[in-house]
């Protein structure tokens, strides 16, 4: 490209600046705005480095072409900022640019890259933004504007792929807890958990996206269900006690104590509904609600729940009817048959009051130590092995209430099973062998979105028998808003 130093502009600016039009002696001058703002910018075709699969199947990288004529790019006229809010995709090349850039009347000049003149730019010209870029207006006035600083945001993440870390200092106080059901409440990660016929409870401030210290919660009962533990109306609620006849506790998140509530006895908890303030357990094998210190059975009372194993719980509002909730609840499924393949599933609609076993239409594998999470809008369920699916390899989806689980084939999984050769500092974390490790002990839960305009929170925690951490969350949901 060749380069026009200034002083040709101003050259120009003056030849046009003395034309004048001659009538019956009378002389008409001409006068040139002074506006010298840019009123559009937007990008061309790009290059982007894209994944495929070869003839082998396996993975290859090529160079593919993007367009960004439909990325738009804010102008900020006072500060003279011009960038995109919403970044072109990871392996987005923008060391050679094609742009479209409006502006009032007269001439646009750049500064490229590594030049200390500026350049009249042209719609054809092939531009560096891998740094900042300044634009200018000179109007044809001769007056010279202010220049424009414009940046192309570029993803350095893929924003749909989730990324791990791996926290294995902070370890447990009582050593490996086996029966594990961890809980999120208060900025808290809970851990209810057996170290032989003792029970622990301890948790860890997650508040600020790191995990701190293991600290012991005070237990003076015994025979605690740990799988029991459930989050309901800010607290955390358990059972203690004889099989048949469990009291119902509330582990008090502010104080970290235990207290009874009320004399109601029962044989499992199976969810808590927020937004319905509802309890569900199950009292003399039938289920039923715990609402206000008042036990309700069921109309048509379900009496299917398997017994010793954790439940898993979520509850959405319907989209066509904000007063109808639907409980989703699911666990393991622990029959000795041939046809026990898969995971019990289990659906209800608050209109219905009622629990119905869910009819799976793409069943979910009965995958040993199940657990289910509800995350970014839709149900995902994990787990250990399950005849040829290896423990920790498979991330299952569910966006319909459980009723279909498919197994998730890109971005939402669990990192490779060998080393990346090509990223050699990259993490290393092999999840099954980490299942295996410890036992196949493990225990998972969500930490919410924190709503202070923030990047913090939508982690995804799984805590390994001996207190040690794999953190995780899809890329895109720890971008701090630009909007």
């Amino acid at each position: 490209m060749k380069i026009k130093f200034l002083p040709l502009i101003a050259v120009l600016f003056a030849a046009t600046s003395i034309m004048t039009s001659c009538l019956d002696n009378d002389v008409e001058q001409i006068t040139y705005t002074s506006e010298t703002s840019i009123t559009g910018f937007s990008l061309g075709t790009l290059n982007i480095n894209r994944i495929g699969k070869d003839k082998n199947g396996l993975d290859s990288p090529y160079v593919d072409t993007l367009d960004c004529s439909n990325y738009p790019f804010t102008i900020d006229q006072i500060n003279r900022i011009i960038t995109n809010k919403d970044s072109l995709p990871v392996g987005t090349y923008i060391d050679k640019v094609i742009t479209n850039i409006t502006y009032d009347a007269g001439v646009l000049a750049y500064k490229p890259k590594g030049s200390d003149h500026d350049t009249i730019w042209t719609s054809t010209d092939s531009i560096d933004f891998t740094e900042p870029v300044e634009f200018k207006v000179y109007a044809y006035s001769g007056v010279e504007g202010k220049p424009y600083k414009v940046t192309i945001n570029v993803h350095k993440q893929e924003p749909d792929t989730i990324s791990w870390k791996k926290f294995d200092t902070q370890l447990f106080n009582a050593g490996s807890l086996s029966e594990q059901k961890a809980v999120y409440a208060n900025g808290k990660v809970y851990v209810f958990g057996k170290n032989g016929d003792d029970t622990h409870i301890e948790y860890s401030d997650v508040a600020n996206d790191n995990h701190s210290s293991w600290t012991p919660v005070t237990i003076n009962i015994t025979d605690v269900d740990t799988y029991s533990a459930t989050a309901w109306a800010g607290n955390i609620y358990f059972l203690a006690g004889s099989p048949k006849a469990k009291q119902l506790y509330k582990l008090n998140v502010t104080t970290d104590k235990i207290e009874l509530v009320g004399t109601e006895t029962f044989e499992m908890l199976i969810g808590g509904n927020d937004i319905k303030s509802e309890l569900y357990a199950v009292k003399n094998g039938e289920s039923g609600i715990y609402r206000e210190n008042t036990w309700t059975k069921d109309t048509d009372p379900f009496t299917q729940f398997q017994a010793d194993q954790p439940f898993f719980s979520n509850t959405t509002t319907a989209s066509y009817n904000s007063n109808i909730t639907t409980t989703v609840a699911l666990c393991y499924n622990q029959g000795n048959t041939a046809n026990d393949t898969t995971a019990l599933v289990f659906n209800r609609i608050s209109s219905d009051n009622k629990w119905e076993e869910r009819m799976q239409n793409l069943p979910l594998p009965n995958l040993e130590n199940v657990t289910m999470i509800y995350y970014d809008g839709k149900l995902y369920a994990f787990g250990g092995g399950y005849k040829e699916i290896k423990p920790f390899s498979q991330f299952y989806c569910s966006t319909d209430n459980g009723l279909c689980w498919r197994p998730v084939t890109e971005c939402m999984a669990f990192p490779a099973e060998v080393p990346d050769t090509e990223n050699p500092n990259r993490e290393y974390i092999n999840f099954p062998d980490l299942y295996d490790t410890h036992h196949g002990n493990y225990s998972c839960v969500v930490t919410p979105k924190l709503e202070n305009g923030t990047s913090r929170g939508n982690f995804i925690w799984i805590v390994w028998e001996d207190g040690s951490i794999c953190r995780g969350r899809i890329n895109r949901l720890g971008f701090t808003p630009k909007w």
